[in-house]
């Protein structure tokens, strides 16, 4: 079966606008990463940020890499923050603003706010989450939602490890097609506990105290290693997509992404 590349490698080396809103560990990830390669197969040429009192402006300056700011909370003018039309514009504006790189990829590197149509339409967006999303139920993903939230869903499952995941965004959260799933972290509840415990509405404090520990962890073996590999691999050609919306890896299809062993 035919299918297109995510990227050309050809046009080497792909050039990455990293999003990020606060620390920007994966954006230093990335970056590192970069730096690490014989051959430089990707080169994040931009740093954006929608936050002024993130990291943002320190990785830039350490790194050589320009930064570019569109303070979002300024943009709302005090207007609901959620309003997605409002969200729209400042999408339009922050295109505006990172398309002088003619970045080919943005890799959400800790990014606080939901994308919309101006940049979705515009750029393939590769995003890392803290979960293994090939796992469903009843037809839907399992493990979605946003910061430690999809940790305490697979510890109250009673999944035996833990996965991060990349995808690529769309307009639906975590529901993007599945790149690459990292290698596996134990779940080790603290001596004593047992998981019935961590399901009694008493102990929610309890539980959202060792999703958060499992969660860091979590990073180091997963979404710090997963995320920049991703983007290595795309810029190497080593990723494709058919007509069904299929994902290939090394010329062979990959149902729920591939998976580190």
């Amino acid at each position: 079966m035919k299918y297109k590349l995510l990227f050309d490698p050809k046009k080497q080396p792909m050039c990455v606008a990293c999003f990020m809103s606060g620390s920007g560990t994966n954006v230093r990830k990335i970056i590192e990463h970069q730096m690490s390669l014989k051959k430089l197969s990707y080169k994040v040429v931009v740093i954006f940020t929608d936050n002024p009192e993130s990291n943002a402006k320190n990785i830039a300056k350490e790194y050589g890499i320009s930064l570019v700011l569109n303070d979002i909370k300024k943009f709302y003018h005090g207007r609901d923050i959620k309003d997605m039309s409002i969200r729209e514009e400042y999408d339009k504006k922050t295109v505006e603003l990172i398309e002088p790189f003619k970045p080919d990829v943005i890799a959400l590197g800790g990014y606080d706010w939901v994308l919309t149509k101006p940049l979705l339409s515009r750029y393939m967006i590769i995003n890392v989450h803290p979960a293994d999303l090939s796992v469903e139920e009843n037809g839907k993903r399992k493990y979605v939602g946003l910061h430690h939230i999809p940790s305490m869903k697979a510890i109250l499952a009673g999944e035996k490890f833990l996965h991060s995941s990349t995808h690529i965004v769309t307009d639906k959260l975590d529901s993007g097609l599945i790149l690459v799933i990292s290698r596996p972290l134990k779940v080790e509840l603290p001596r004593g506990i047992t998981l019935n415990d961590l399901k009694k509405p008493e102990n929610k404090g309890l539980l959202e105290k060792i999703a958060e520990e499992h969660q860091n962890k979590l990073k180091e073996v997963g979404d710090w290693k997963i995320f920049p590999l991703t983007l290595q691999w795309i810029a190497e050609g080593r990723f494709g997509i058919d007509e069904k919306r299929s994902i290939y890896f090394d010329s062979k299809m990959i149902k729920n992404g591939y998976g580190l062993s």
